[in-house]
């Protein structure tokens, strides 16, 4: 009797095991490039298209996309713009949970009322920030992102040469990846939010281990990757 209970406990796990999808899910790898140790994304408050001023804060509880750029960039804005509007149309009914964030690193040049305009021709859901250069500077710093005005000798004036990663931040505000601005593809991009909707911060325990938790009542605890 006490066999014949042994096995049918080791069915009924098997089993719960496998609904929970472990048995035949590998560990993801993330497309973009991941922070050895995840830290909390650095605060700021700055000034939207709509002169409204903004903290990183009001978007806890959402996936954060955040890139550094400028109106009159020829090549990495525009490239990553476009990609956040191929993303943005991806995304579906979880578009909600995303929030799309472009930092100026032209505060001379990009009024709010530029960065509305600019920003409307690939979203009007895409939010611009503006500050003074101080400001901007600041926040550059405190993400490691470099700019510096450069003379073009063009008609379109000076041009700012800036880093040109994108930042991913999980929900709970964590720095969790960076996307390189001409080589991340919409859809690298959309796997790897999606991966991280999917495995909340609350399914963690203060141990460090992923609890996996299933409808039919079991929790299995599994060391956590690329967290």
């Amino acid at each position: 009797m006490r066999r014949l209970k042994l096995r049918i406990f080791l069915i009924l796990l098997a089993c719960s095991i496998s609904a929970c999808g472990l048995l035949s899910s590998e560990p993801y790898v993330f497309k973009g490039l991941e922070f050895e140790d995840p830290v909390k994304a650095p605060e700021f408050t700055l000034t939207n298209q709509n002169r409204q001023l903004v903290s990183l804060s009001d978007f806890r509880g959402k996936v954060v996309l955040l890139f550094f750029g400028f109106t009159n960039c020829p090549d990495a804005c525009p490239s990553t713009l476009g990609t956040w509007k191929q993303l943005h149309e991806s995304l579906g009914d979880e578009v909600d949970k995303v929030s799309f964030i472009m930092i100026t690193v032209d505060p001379e040049r990009d009024t709010p009322e530029i960065l509305k305009k600019h920003l409307a021709l690939f979203n009007s859901d895409f939010i611009g920030l503006h500050g003074t250069l101080e400001e901007i500077q600041e926040v550059a710093d405190d993400y490691n992102i470099y700019f510096e005005k450069e003379e073009s000798g063009s008609a379109a004036g000076y041009l700012v040469g800036h880093s040109t990663l994108s930042y991913l931040i999980d929900t709970d505000g964590n720095l969790i990846l960076g996307h390189r601005s001409y080589e991340a593809s919409a859809g690298d991009i959309l796997s790897d939010i999606e991966y991280m909707l999917s495995k909340p911060s609350s399914a963690i325990n203060s141990g460090g281990k992923l609890m996996l938790l299933c409808e039919s009542g079991c929790m299995v605890n599994l060391p956590v990757r690329n967290q």
